[in-house]
């Protein structure tokens, strides 16, 4: 009878299994028969091939729907594998199979992102024609190079750049390589970001010897969507800090710190994690620190920019009002002027709440840094985008069963509601509905899951 069980479960996940790379392959193959379609000439936002050359409002919708039927595969797959799947299995097949699928989503091109476009091309801006990414505003110079396939390609940013000055060194160096095709660089930055996701799922390994874990990370629809498929950077912020948390514990903290501070050199939010780092060492150490990560964040981008204040660039992602709660109240009628205060307001909070955790509390747990990053998008992040919930994934290994659970289900309930938008249009984002899906689902979540441990007490103690 065990036996029989134990062969249903084996039987699901191998079904599962081959499920999940066939959808995967058959999505990979629809994407390379739209590049030879269009020989190489790719466009921001990839899924704009389910559109191509498409009149009929019927068409449109059905291969919408497929695209969602996608979507939900990989989400029900993913849970039957990781929630079936044991911690007894060999290491060695469950890096190649992720590593399979790694490869076929990054054939897939992105969908509803034009961030890695914009990295490309700024970078080449840089590089070629000696444009000041932090100096100037991409949109005012993109029509100077009407020729440049890989500037064309990306969407007129009305900004200075945004990224740290280790981003900033990465994109250069791409947009130096002599090609002038978007395809070619597109695939650069894919085949980058598929090792540094393999290398998270071998740190992951690491630090913490499960491989289910690495099985949560490596085939979330999240992670392949956004790090794979869209190719954010956010991805490099996961190796910087589940590198940092491998180095605290082999005891070379000032590596570890080192660590956290390239990760804060593409995007700050890895700063968050630096307390966590220090945390069991005494006040002097701790001081030295923070005085390392202080000199070396300084020091490497006064090299990289040669102007300190540029780093203030990043200001601007917490100055966008898009897909986040304040969305909400300004679409309420809550005056512009106003709404600048309240976020000012929710950014004070969250200082406050942080430094009560962290220094007067003193809570070391890995969970109080993963609320923490959840109020940090919720408060101070004005663009709630869905690829900003990679940044759990900093924290992962540090966390209990049921908070890693949590961890699952937000990043499947955003992604899945992030890609509704392409069935309902602009509206469901910025009419609110995406913000007040995603907040309210886990919410209902976390309630049932709470009430779920209040009565498993109850019938302990009856």
């Amino acid at each position: 009878m065990i036996n029989r069980e134990r062969n249903k479960i084996e039987m699901k996940k191998t079904i599962s299994k081959i499920v999940m790379v066939v959808i995967l392959f058959i999505f990979a193959v629809l994407n390379l028969m739209y590049i030879i379609r269009v020989k190489g000439k790719i466009k921001p936002f990839g899924a704009s091939m389910i559109l191509e050359s498409i009149q009929n409002k019927g068409q449109t919708k059905l291969n919408l729907l497929v695209f969602l039927i996608f979507i939900l595969t990989l989400i029900i797959t993913y849970l039957i594998i990781i929630f079936k799947e044991n911690n007894k299995k060999g290491l060695k097949s469950t890096f190649i199979y992720i590593t399979i699928v790694s490869i076929l989503a990054g054939i897939i091109l992105p969908n509803n992102s034009t961030d890695v476009f914009y990295y490309a091309a700024v970078g080449r801006m840089n590089s070629k024609y000696g444009v000041n990414m932090y100096a100037e505003n991409f949109n005012e110079h993109q029509k100077d190079y009407a020729d440049d396939e890989i500037i064309q390609a990306s969407p007129g940013i009305e900004h200075k750049f945004i990224y740290g000055p280790l981003w900033s060194t990465i994109c250069k160096t791409l947009g130096r390589i002599d090609t002038n095709s978007a395809l070619g660089t597109l695939s650069l930055f894919k085949i980058i970001n598929i090792i540094v996701h393999l290398l998270n799922c071998y740190l992951i390994w690491k630090i913490s010897k499960n491989r289910k874990l690495v099985l949560i990370y490596g085939l979330n629809p999240l992670m392949l969507f956004e790090g794979i498929i869209n190719v954010h950077n956010d991805i490099f912020l996961i190796l910087f800090s589940l590198l940092g948390i491998y180095l605290k514990k082999q005891n070379k903290i000032w590596l570890a710190v080192i660590s956290i501070v390239l990760g804060s050199l593409i995007k700050y939010i890895p700063i968050i994690l630096l307390p966590y780092i220090i945390n069991n060492e005494k006040m002097k150490n701790q001081l030295l620190y923070l005085a390392e990560f202080a000199l070396v964040f300084i020091g490497l981008t006064f090299v990289e920019t040669g102007n300190i204040a540029s780093i203030l660039n990043i200001v601007e992602q917490t100055e966008k009002y898009a897909y986040s709660m304040y969305l909400q109240l300004y679409i309420n009628g809550v005056d512009f002027d106003e709404l600048k205060v309240i976020t000012l307001i929710g950014k004070i909070a969250f200082c406050i709440i942080y430094f009560i955790q962290i220094f007067v509390r003193r809570k070391k747990e890995g969970k109080n840094y993963m609320w923490l990053m959840m109020l940090f998008i919720l408060l101070v992040i004005t663009n709630f985008r869905a690829w900003y919930i990679m940044w759990l994934f900093s924290i992962f290994t540090e966390l209990e069963p049921k908070d890693i659970n949590k961890v699952i289900v937000l990043t499947l309930i955003v992604e899945f509601a992030n890609y509704i938008i392409y069935y309902l249009g602009e509206g469901f984002i910025y009419g609110g509905y995406y913000f007040t899906i995603v907040i309210f689902t886990f919410a209902i979540y976390c309630m049932a899951e709470k009430m779920h441990e209040m009565r498993a007490k109850r019938l302990l103690n009856s």
